[in-house]
């Protein structure tokens, strides 16, 4: 389920120029289009079936003092000294492909997911946060979207991202390497069988807190005057998952595909 993020299509689409926090005559630049974002990825986590997402999605590249847009997400950046920041990421799942999932029949649709919270980042190498190696330690409680917007656990989320901005000076690659963790409340919204949904195949089980499984994931992303496009690929495996044994679980290890195209029409920018 993770995977399946809107923002992760949108993100290859959004780029950033951070500034000093408290720098004199700052100015503010932000550029508004449309494009085209896509996924390739599983139903949810642990899942066989797959199902491919093809959206509009706007294209934002701004450049701020705190609030920023990049292939990582719309967050608020906060400096607590020269090597650490403080952001408060959101990301939004779609997961309206599963009601099909023929592990889940007869078993409630699994609605929408957003996820909203903080993250502590750490530059490795002295590069700043757009180069080099960095330690990321994002924590986000999520909540279910709709009728009722139930809290639905909190998920952590440990990685080492590389980024290289400037290779054959045209593409910026980025490498995550992480790891998963979940509350107990998160694994059994996905991955618990309750007695009233028990069938010959599918017998009970309740999920656990703890690890989630680890991740890879290479991206590639460019822009050439108003165009901006890029591609990412990651790799799933859950072998290790606490709830690698639910009966909702088919697959210990998975490869997913993003990718994302738009132009950028429309310029603001200001001084304070």
């Amino acid at each position: 389920m993770l995977r399946n993020i809107l923002s992760s299509s949108a993100g290859l689409l959004i780029s950033v120029f951070s500034a000093h926090l408290f720098a004199d005559d700052f100015r503010h630049e932000l550029e508004f289009g449309m494009g085209v974002g896509g996924q390739h990825l599983p139903h949810y986590r642990g899942s066989e079936e797959t199902h491919t997402k093809i959206l509009p999605i706007p294209v934002i590249e701004y450049r701020g003092r705190i609030l920023k847009s990049d292939r990582d997400g719309t967050r608020a950046e906060f400096s607590l000294a020269e090597r650490i920041e403080f952001n408060i990421s959101a990301d939004l799942a779609l997961n309206d492909g599963a009601e099909d999932n023929r592990l889940r029949e007869d078993m409630p649709e699994l609605e929408s997911e957003f996820q909203l919270g903080p993250s502590v980042n750490i530059d490795l190498t002295g590069h700043g946060f757009n180069r080099g190696l960095i330690l990321r330690l994002p924590v986000r409680p999520a909540f279910a979207i709709g009728s009722d917007s139930d809290y639905i656990g909190y998920v952590a989320n440990p990685m080492l991202t590389w980024i290289q901005p400037r290779v054959f000076d045209r593409w910026r690659v980025s490498l995550d390497v992480g790891a998963l963790y979940g509350s107990e409340r998160y694994h059994q919204h996905y991955y618990s069988v309750a007695p009233q949904y028990v069938t010959a195949t599918r017998p009970e089980y309740s999920a656990d807190d703890g690890f989630s499984g680890t991740f890879t994931e290479v991206g590639v992303s460019s822009k050439q005057g108003n165009l901006v496009y890029g591609v990412s690929l990651r790799y799933d495996n859950l072998r290790d998952a606490v709830f690698y044994d639910s009966p909702l679980v088919e697959t210990g290890d998975y490869w997913s595909v993003s990718f994302g195209v738009g132009w950028l029409f429309k310029t603001w920018s200001w001084t304070e």
